[in-house]
């Protein structure tokens, strides 16, 4: 059942991991900006309430 974890990995998992990170990185840089624009979308909106 666990011999598979011995072995070496193989190109196709080598290239399932680096998928997944990069995944994960886009996931984190998207959110980032996402909370940095939250901030200037509430700057802009202030003008519209106070009218």
């Amino acid at each position: 059942m666990f011999s598979s974890l011995t072995h070496p990995r193989t190109p196709l998992d080598r290239a399932i991991l680096a998928s997944i990170a990069a995944m994960l990185a886009l996931n984190v840089v998207v959110l980032s900006e996402q909370l940095h624009a939250a901030p200037r979308i509430a700057v802009a909106a202030m003008p519209a309430l106070q009218a």
